[in-house]
């Protein structure tokens, strides 16, 4: 395995990233092998971006699968203060080389807010993310936006995203004993 760091940045759409990457100046796609150290599944402590006081606002399993998944369950899903509850979130990733050529990751995971007769009508999620993976000690750390879509609008649109709501998290891989 390489050591070294690989940031994963979630910032394009499944279905767009692959065409708007090598429609761009933007990153260059890499083979899933030169970001394989990320693959794993991490413990993961939340923050709402910003925060002075870093009090966590929930915990998260954020796995990566060899074959370009990843997988996402939050401690809040049952009702997390300002959130409807939610679905375990899945989606996935790609490898890529920054404009410097920096290695790191494009990933979008999705999910599905759940109705409740005092809450808004029932959504889909949409995290992207920006992750640091450092290969020697296992960890992991970086951003996440949070969108919320209609249920009958399209998440993988841009043009479908706004008012993201910006988390940061700091992780530990979850090792076999």
């Amino acid at each position: 395995m390489r050591s070294g760091t690989i940031v994963l940045t979630a910032a394009a759409s499944l279905l767009a990233a692959g065409t708007a990457a090598a429609e761009t100046t933007g990153p260059r796609e890499l083979p899933l092998g030169d970001c394989l150290d990320l693959v794993g599944t991490y413990l993961t402590k939340n923050f709402a971006k910003g925060a002075s006081d870093k009090t966590f606002a929930s915990r998260s399993l954020l796995s990566f699968t060899n074959g370009g998944h990843a997988f996402f369950t939050d401690s809040g899903e049952a009702r997390e203060p300002g959130f409807s509850p939610f679905s375990d979130g899945r989606g996935a990733w790609r490898c890529v080389a920054d404009e410097t050529g920096k290695t790191k990751a494009l990933a979008t995971i999705l999910d599905f807010t759940f109705a409740r007769p005092s809450g808004p009508k029932q959504q889909i999620g949409r995290l992207d993310f920006e992750v640091h993976y450092d290969a020697e000690t296992k960890m992991v750390g970086g951003s996440i936006v949070l969108y919320f879509v209609p249920l009958a609008g399209d998440p993988l649109a841009a043009s479908a995203l706004r008012d993201g709501r910006g988390f940061e998290f700091t992780g530990q891989r979850v090792e076999a004993p």
